[in-house]
């Protein structure tokens, strides 16, 4: 497929992703999306496994899991038996381990290494934690971060559709 068209298509999806999120946040419109998106990709790694096995008579474990893994979720989301909610909440808390634990580590760095990079790391750490714990115990912060995500991907998706228009000319393969 055309790398232009390619662009094309990512920045309008990430432009309807955005506006998703920003208007429903993590609700059922998310499992919906994302388990057609989860769905597509794990059937697309299928027939990437296939492929592969046709052409080099071998099968790489990690694709074939993400394959199945991908093709899973898709299906449980769009059979409501799964939420995009648990994934995310999943993603906060290993967001709010990370933070402490960097944090952690910024205090050894400090007694270690370097006063500089240390304090870097307690400051990143501890802004990482404070949002996770702000996310999941503050309703309204749950919903002011949803639509700054939403607008934050809508406009990366617009750059992305923009750079496809306004991007250099690609020179036919002949060419080079």
């Amino acid at each position: 497929m055309n790398k232009k068209i390619m662009t094309i298509l990512q920045g309008a999806g990430l432009i309807v992703l955005g506006i998703l999120l920003a208007c429903f946040g993590g609700q059922a419109v998310l499992d919906t999306y994302f388990g057609i998106i989860f769905l597509i990709t794990g059937i697309a790694l299928c027939a990437f496994c296939v492929l592969a096995l046709i052409k080099t008579k071998s099968l790489l474990f990690g694709f074939l899991f993400g394959a199945v893994a991908f093709t899973l979720l898709g299906i449980f989301l769009l059979a409501k038996k799964y939420t995009f909610n648990y994934f995310v909440y999943t993603i906060i808390i290993l967001i709010i381990a990370g933070g402490i634990a960097l944090t952690l580590y910024g205090i050894y760095t400090i007694a270690k290494f370097s006063l500089f990079y240390g304090i870097g790391q307690i400051v990143v750490g501890a802004v990482a934690a404070v949002l996770g714990f702000l996310y999941i115990f503050n309703a309204d912060f749950y919903k002011v971060f949803w639509i700054i995500v939403g607008v934050l991907v809508a406009l990366y998706g617009l750059f992305y559709l923009i750079g496809a228009f306004v991007g250099k000319k690609e020179e036919p393969e002949a060419a080079k």
